[in-house]
């Protein structure tokens, strides 16, 4: 693979193709945290005035951006800006707890495209019932935006096409130094940083290998009275071992950072969200940054740029009517390895 337009090689032809400018999209954000109003403004940059609403339960919030944003509506009900039909998409930015019930409301409501932020649900349950309840047309994507880190996506390539040789071991983690102090923020949900922060790796995880074994699963709760950190021993359909970890305890990360390490016949492989390097068998080094993936992609950037390759991809899986890759039957696979590791744990 050349340096030169790597993206280009990368990513499907409706990742590039800017078909979200053709449709008719008219968003709606729910919960304008953090997350909300990144996806808003990328949004906004990709297709000027595509977002026409915003929803938040919080009074002086939804008063400020009233103020603040004139030319779109906003509530603090969902129905009022569906029932008008002032919107036929909507991003779920709310947290975890309600992701369930918004989406559940959303497919009863006949909205057309919907993405969730993850986690998707709490359980594989609800995500089946959604699963269930979804009807023929409707899509939904998840968050799942490490997926489109064009790192993960070049280390898939290079594995699945076997440039590598034979897998012996696979090392991984997900770690962050957000959590500092004692907070009670999850103990409502009984699940902590597997479901919150090591879902990415998971899914990755599914995503490019073919994990279906637990061999072992352990669990650390220090500040939030569920798990802070998270362990588990793995094993692929070939044979070979995947080890697993996530923390967000750990003070080391001021940003999180996702890895994974492949020791393998002709050579070891470690790729992050920002490199990708190989040390070949034969003595040969090879590395690759960001500026090698994203250069001239994507048309816009506000934070990582998987951010806005992830919402470039859901518009066009919309403008195309073709199921995105973080899908629903994607969601529940990672959900149901979820809910098996907490399981062997004893925890969750």
């Amino acid at each position: 693979m050349t340096i030169r337009n790597m993206w280009k090689e990368l990513l499907d032809e409706s990742e590039i193709m800017d078909y979200y400018t053709k449709n008719n999209v008219r968003a709606m954000i729910i919960g304008f945290g953090k997350m909300g109003l990144l996806h808003g403004s990328i949004l906004n940059l990709l297709k000027p005035s595509i977002v026409v609403g915003v929803v938040d339960k919080s009074k002086l919030l939804t008063f400020l951006l009233k103020k603040v944003f004139t030319n779109v509506t906003v509530s603090r009900s969902i129905d009022e800006l569906i029932e008008e039909k002032l919107v036929n998409t909507v991003y779920i930015t709310t947290p975890t707890s309600s992701h369930y019930s918004l989406t559940k409301k959303l497919i009863e409501l006949n909205v057309s495209n919907i993405f969730v932020e993850k986690p998707p649900t709490v359980n594989s349950n609800q995500l089946r019932d959604l699963i269930n309840k979804k009807k023929p047309g409707t899509i939904v994507m998840f968050g799942f935006q490490k997926r489109f880190a064009l790192t993960f996506r070049h280390a898939k390539q290079l594995l699945s096409s076997g440039a590598l040789g034979e897998i012996y071991k696979v090392e991984s983690y997900i770690r962050s130094g957000d959590i500092v102090r004692e907070t009670t923020r999850f103990k409502h949900l009984g699940r902590g940083v597997l479901l919150d922060l090591g879902v990415h790796l998971i899914n990755l995880l599914q995503w490019i290998f073919n994990p279906v074994k637990i061999l072992s699963a352990n669990y650390k709760s220090k500040y939030t009275g569920v798990d802070d950190e998270f362990n588990a021993e793995l094993e692929d359909k070939a044979g070979f071992p995947i080890s697993f970890s996530t923390s967000w305890i750990d003070q080391r990360f001021r940003l999180p950072e996702t890895m994974i390490h492949v020791i393998a016949e002709k050579g070891e492989l470690w790729v992050t969200e920002d490199h990708l390097r190989i040390n070949w068998r034969n003595g040969e080094k090879e590395a690759y940054y960001r500026p090698h993936y994203y250069s001239g992609y994507p048309p816009v950037n506000l934070a990582d740029q998987e951010y806005t390759i992830e919402d470039i991809h859901f518009l066009n899986s919309i403008a195309t009517r073709t199921n995105p890759k973080t899908s629903l039957e994607d969601g529940l696979k990672t959900m149901m390895l979820i809910d098996k590791l907490y399981r062997v744990a004893g925890a969750g």
